[in-house]
């Protein structure tokens, strides 16, 4: 889940984002920014500000047991809808592979219980590695380089706002279509099918909560998995999030929230 590592940045949220916005010639944004700012009564009810840390740990047959870092991630309202800004501190090997920091900023809208991506940057400096656009009359995630990917028929999220992308997936078992995850960094799209949904007491260092345990099945190599226990508590936001490949399982597990 080095990829999911990328979700990052410790800034001024508002400021951010409104830039970050600008930066993304799309002209689908102001579309959204219209439908989305008239259904904003509507936002209150489907996520809530929070800002949540993880600690993150690899089991993995080249490396062996490691703690990879912590991913502090925080959500804010904005006009329009959300934000997301993420900060992630590396260590050990993490630190090595990719540097001690990494940040990611975001924001989205929400429309009929989905999030709706609009503006996507990342980098391991400040957020200009990757510049992400999201032309949605055309189906097509744009890249500030003139490079492009078609959207495919699904749930399209991108890789800085999932985790609060998974926490509207509440009723995962309506989910009849497919969770595809954009990665800005390396310029692709995943694809993933829901295997099942079940509830599950989860035990965190801070107490034991109640837990929507929701697994994904990775498109074409269903031995790759995404599992998200999320929290009725905390609006669902993830508690704890695994992703397991063949040879190494990486966990995201919360050590701090504040909501």
């Amino acid at each position: 889940m080095e990829k999911m590592l990328a979700t990052a940045l410790i800034l001024q949220t508002g400021n951010l984002c409104t830039s970050l916005a600008r930066s993304v010639k799309n002209a689908a944004w102001c579309l959204l920014a219209v439908s989305l700012g008239a259904a904003q009564s509507s936002f209150a009810q489907e996520l809530e500000p929070i800002t949540i840390a993880y600690t993150i740990n690899l089991v993995s047959d080249k490396y062996g047991n490691a703690t990879l870092g912590k991913v502090e991630t925080e959500l804010s309202k904005t006009e329009q809808g959300y934000a997301v800004s993420s900060a992630t501190k590396a260590q050990g090997i993490a630190a090595i592979l990719m540097g001690s920091n990494y940040q990611e900023a975001c924001e989205f809208g929400v429309n009929e219980g989905r999030a709706i991506s609009s503006a996507y940057a990342g980098g391991r400096r400040d957020l200009k590695d990757y510049v992400v656009g999201f032309d949605w009359q055309a189906r097509k995630v744009t890249f500030e380089d003139g490079d492009s990917l078609d959207m495919p028929q699904g749930y399209v999220v991108d890789n800085c706002n999932m985790l609060f992308a998974a926490a509207l997936l509440r009723d995962a078992e309506q989910l009849d279509d497919s969770l595809y995850i954009v990665d800005g960094k390396s310029k692709r799209i995943r694809g993933y099918r829901l295997k099942s949904s079940t509830e599950e007491l989860l035990a965190t260092d801070f107490g034991e909560f109640n837990t929507r345990k929701i697994v994904f099945e990775r498109e074409l190599k269903p031995e790759r998995t995404l599992t998200f226990w999320l929290s009725p508590e905390y609006s669902y936001v993830p508690l704890k999030m695994v992703e397991r490949r063949r040879k190494r399982t990486t966990t995201f597990m919360v050590d701090d929230i504040e909501s």
